[in-house]
């Protein structure tokens, strides 16, 4: 599995144990809905501070995130 598969898949993993729809993720980080669903089919390279602000709305840490795709 590629680094930005890896990353989509746990992005849309935590977004779902959330409890939170694309929709309402992409409100709390103030991105566009479809740009939120781009992220989370590998489709677009995610900028390190987009994947911050992602990381954030999730309430998870950069490097608990990182660990989450290195296991």
């Amino acid at each position: 599995m590629e680094l930005l598969e890896k990353i989509s898949t746990e992005i849309k993993r935590l977004r779902k144990q959330k409890g939170l729809s694309q929709e309402s993720l992409a409100f709390k980080i103030d991105i566009d809905r479809k740009y939120a669903s781009l992220i989370e089919k590998g489709n677009t390279n995610l900028s390190f501070n987009y994947l911050k602000k992602v990381c954030d709305g999730l309430d998870t840490k950069l490097s608990d995130f990182f660990k989450n795709i290195e296991e």
